[in-house]
């Protein structure tokens, strides 16, 4: 291969690495998730109506007091009840599917490290034919 694909070749790894990398950072950030309160707690505040937006998530409740700051509580798995007092008193009510993790997931993560290792072997290898190079030309040398 010629020195200049291989630089190209090179370069274009080091770009999605950073690229990959990029999104796998993005992706963990997500909503802000607050402070965790007790279910009890969460309860209290919607009685007094200062919970003004829920998203629920399986047993998973992110939500938004009035005043626009951010909590999250573990519910439980029925949930009639609390759907109930929620609409009673107009809360806006979310539901999202959990994330289901599968392989693409995992492959996503784990790319930017497979990248890595894969320019570090290249780098290696390059090292190493440069340093024969240059230990043949020295052989030629003397």
């Amino acid at each position: 291969m010629n020195s200049t694909v291989k630089n190209a070749l090179f370069w274009l790894v080091i770009v999605m690495a950073c690229f990959l990398l990029l999104q796998v950072v993005k992706s963990g950030k997500g909503e802000p998730h607050g402070t965790e309160i007790s279910y009890s707690e969460f309860l209290s505040q919607v009685e007094a109506g200062s919970v003004g937006k829920v998203t629920i998530t399986k047993t998973q409740v992110n939500g938004q007091y009035r005043d626009g700051r951010p909590f999250r509580v573990t519910a439980p798995s029925s949930q009639e009840g609390m759907l109930r007092t929620l609409h009673e008193k107009n809360v806006e009510i979310w539901f999202r599917e959990a994330a289901e993790g599968g392989w693409p997931a995992w492959l996503l993560n784990i790319a930017p490290l497979l990248l890595l290792a894969a320019l570090w072997v290249f780098m290696i290898r390059r090292m190493k034919q440069r340093q024969d190079q240059s230990q043949a030309e020295g052989s030629c040398r003397e």
